[in-house]
């Protein structure tokens, strides 16, 4: 991926193999490392560097975040495989899926104080992702 100002980037990811799942960027001050599940980490770990070819750096910063506490699987109608209990849905289909409750918490606030996007997360900064996203996509569909 190609980037403004002659910065590049890379991604890995499949459906067809097991992957580590963790994400890492490397940049001219350092190294963030979102180790697994990077979708819904509990935990980030900062690396600043300096000097030349990044030679010098710093004890990693580990920081951890709580997934919220209290939150249940969503009931359902009736069960929908063998093993199913009628009206419960058997935990989430993600690792840390009930970390995406502080996403909807943002969306609940923003709708109640009647704005149209999250000052935390702009539209302009999700269209960004979405056209990286298309980026890959198509330079996926050119190596078919």
């Amino acid at each position: 991926l190609e980037f403004p100002f002659g910065r590049t980037g890379t991604f890995e990811c499949s459906l067809a193999h097991a992957s580590e799942r963790s994400a890492v960027v490397y940049g001219t001050g350092g190294i963030i490392e979102i180790p697994f599940p990077f979708w819904c980490p509990t935990k980030l770990v900062v690396t600043k560097m300096s000097g030349q070819a990044s030679q010098t750096w710093e004890e990693p910063v580990v920081y951890d975040f709580d997934l919220p506490e209290g939150v249940k699987a969503l009931p359902i109608s009736k069960p929908t495989k063998e093993g199913d209990v009628d009206g419960v849905v058997p935990g989430f289909h993600f690792v840390n899926s009930e970390g995406l409750t502080y996403e909807a918490a943002e969306v609940n606030r923003c709708v109640r104080e009647g704005l149209t996007e999250s000052p935390s997360f702009t539209s302009e900064e999700c269209l960004d992702i979405l056209r990286i996203i298309s980026d890959i996509d198509a330079m996926s569909r050119a190596n078919e």
